[in-house]
């Protein structure tokens, strides 16, 4: 720093000076005689004289101000501030610099004079808020970290702030040192497993080796402990300063696996769960555990991160690997009827706003229930509010049918709740979302049974968790469930129930459809099911096919997406919008499409995809969830050009992060 010698007035005075000298040369360069020269001169020193007077007078002045804040310390003060082994400095509440000791003076001006001087002269980009707060910070001066304290004393009516800074450059270097080591857990699994079963021997030791070398090339790079098992799990201890390395290539080994080949023309996909920044391995190897279940549930061919904070993800691009073993669907079916015959009172309740998968699966489920039970006193409910449902010609023609009325409203099931009955929440496994979180509260006994990717905020008390996120839809889950619990519970009317809702997340089994999806529309058919019965579960009045082909006009394009929003919110806006964007997608070169319309005070999004385009990631982005093809988000108190606004910034940052190609089996 430059000495200030005469403190905030040398810059005026050097100015002064400046002026006077260009004044004398002036004067040199005119015609006139001598004599008016010399007067001149005379005159322009003597009032260079009193310029110098002037100065030294505020200088004195300035002194005796420092001096009298020095003398209101005493002297076992002021000693203690001088002699004080840190450098300390008292400023003004505007931050201006009034006294230092000498070791403020050596250490941080580096021997020169800042009296008067505005603090973020010394340090750049300096906060004067934070004098006011009083609390201990840390300020960066020449490549060193101060951690500075603050104390307050009051001067004839005036605040005076005390600054001790204590050099913890080496701390913060040995504390940046101890992060970076810090350990974390990578579990690695082989999604397609069960697909190398169907293949020749020769074929799973090639395609098994190249993913042994394929990850002991890539944690080679990273200094890493591993131990490969492409057959089994493949564990990894890394150091933070390598994860982050890795987080930052965004796992990069994802796709390289892809590239990978099993015979038949699917790519290989690796599911892989981290736990970082644990007190120990052992919490840190737990989180890890926790993530590669989160990825999985997800659909595979991704990475979950768990550290304290929570989740982040990376990948996703693949649809789900199907599974075709059903020994899980037995093992669960065995339990759920165990569970059935010791309640009291068995409760099917879905999510809200429910739809026909919903309602369709927890038909079939309470069919099953009441043919379990028949011979019991025991009762079975449906928890549906149906004055915010989306199915309600599904439960007007069941109720029609059956001559039998299982739907109740959450407060009547909330009042027919005892302490031995078992709550199925079929659809969801989000409490955010269930039909009655004051059902779900009162339940002793919960079972879930969903197929939508893995949410963060998830249902944590269920005693079974059947999650599939292959599966096309909870009815698909529910009908393979059917014939390992009751041989005939599902008849005709449950089967029509079952397959509405296959039917409306397949979107009449375009989508998401594998071999077990049709193996259960099969076992429906053989049940009676018929597809004209249930094609008029679909139908909609003019009204409802106008809104929406307005909705499909109005849409932009944004990129390879379409949006489009209705500004009014109008009867049956959900099912219009959902109609509207699956309509959307019939569109050239339209990968996804975005529906916004209003409901209360809060911007609805209704998200839909091919399967190139994973929605379900962008929605989360929204504070939603869903599929990758299916998806939906809620944006409260906002307005709809902010909520456009800010699904545009949400497909812009999904773009930037899918720097990895989609496989094949995203085609």
């Amino acid at each position: 720093m430059k000495n200030d010698k005469y403190w905030l007035l040398s810059p005026y005075s050097y100015i002064q000076f400046g002026l006077m000298l260009l004044l004398l040369l002036l004067i040199l360069l005119m015609k006139p005689g001598w004599g008016l020269k010399i007067l001149a001169i005379i005159i322009c020193l003597m009032a260079f004289g009193l310029a110098m007077l002037f100065s030294g007078a505020i200088r004195q002045s300035v002194y005796r101000y420092v001096l009298h804040i020095s003398n209101y310390l005493d002297t076992t003060k002021r000693d203690s501030l001088n002699n004080i082994p840190l450098p300390v400095v008292t400023v003004t509440g505007e931050g201006e610099i009034v006294w230092y000791n000498e070791l403020f003076r050596d250490v941080i001006l580096l021997g020169a004079d800042a009296q008067g001087v505005n603090l973020p002269r010394v340090f750049k980009g300096f906060d004067e808020e934070l004098l006011q707060a009083g609390n201990r910070f840390e300020i960066k001066k020449d490549k060193k970290v101060y951690a500075v304290s603050i104390g307050m004393h009051e001067l004839e009516g005036s605040a005076l702030f005390v600054m001790y800074f204590n050099d913890i450059t080496e701390l913060k270097r040995t504390e940046a040192l101890y992060g970076a080591s810090r350990p974390s857990v990578m579990l690695i699994v082989f999604d397609n497993e069960e697909e190398l079963l169907k293949v020749r021997e020769n074929e799973r030791v090639r395609v098994i080796s190249a993913l042994e070398a394929l990850l002991s090339k890539w944690v080679a790079d990273y200094n890493c402990i591993s131990r490969i098992n492409a057959r089994d799990r493949s564990f990894i201890m890394v150091e933070e300063q390598y994860l982050q390395k890795i987080i930052q290539s965004r796992f990069s080994v994802l796709n390289d696996a892809r590239k990978i080949i099993i015979e038949g023309g699917n790519p290989v996909t690796l599911s892989i769960g981290v736990g970082r920044g644990g007190e120990n391995f052992s919490e840190c190897e737990y989180w890890a555990n926790q993530a590669l279940e989160m990825a999985l549930g997800r659909g595979g061919d991704q990475v979950a991160v768990k550290d304290a904070d929570g989740y982040s993800f990376f990948g996703g691009v693949s649809k789900s690997v199907e599974k075709q073993s059903k020994v899980r669907s037995r093992v669960i079916a065995q339990a759920l009827v165990e569970l059935i015959n010791t309640a009291d009172k068995c409760f099917v309740m879905g999510h809200r706003f429910s739809d026909l998968d919903a309602i369709g699966s927890a038909i079939g489920m309470a069919a099953i229930i009441d043919a379990l039970q028949k011979d019991t006193d025991h009762t079975v409910s449906i928890v549906v509010d149906e004055t915010a449902t989306m199915a309600q010609p599904l439960i007007d023609s069941y109720r029609e049918t059956r001559e039998i009325n299982w739907f109740i409203t959450p407060d009547d099931a909330l009042d027919a709740m005892t302490d031995h009955s078992l709550l199925i929440i079929v659809d969801t496994h989000s409490p955010e979302v269930i039909e009655s979180k004051a059902v779900y509260n009162a339940a002793s006994t919960v079972v879930i049974i969903d197929h939508h990717r893995l949410s963060v905020k998830k249902i944590q008390n269920s005693v079974i968790f059947f999650h599939e996120p292959y599966a096309s839809s909870t009815c698909e889950m529910v009908t393979e469930l059917a014939p390992y619990m009751h041989e005939t519970a599902i008849a005709r009317p449950e089967a029509e129930a079952l397959l509405s809702g296959i039917m409306l997340d397949t979107k009449s089994f375009v989508l998401k459809t594998g071999a077990r999806t049709f193996e259960a529309a099969a076992y429906l058919r053989r049940r009676g099911a018929d597809t004209i019965e249930v094609k008029r579960f679909f139908s909609g009045s003019l009204q409802t096919y106008i809104e929406k082909s307005q909705l499909v006009s109005s849409a932009r394009l944004y990129g390879d997406c379409a949006i489009s929003a209705a500004s009014e919110e109008v009867e049956g806006i959900r099912v219009i919008a959902s109609q509207a964007a699956d309509e959307l997608l019939n569109i050239n070169g339209v990968t996804a499409s975005f529906v916004l319309y209003v409901m209360g005070n809060q911007i609805n999004i209704s998200a839909r995809s091919l399967g190139k385009f994973n929605v379900q990631l962008v929605m989360e982005k929204l504070g939603g969830g869903g599929h990758m093809t299916m998806a939906a988000a809620q944006l409260a108190d906002v307005t709809l050009d902010n909520a456009i606004e800010q699904l545009q910034a949400a497909i812009d940052e999904f773009r930037t992060e899918q720097v990895q190609k989609p496989s094949p089996a995203a085609n």
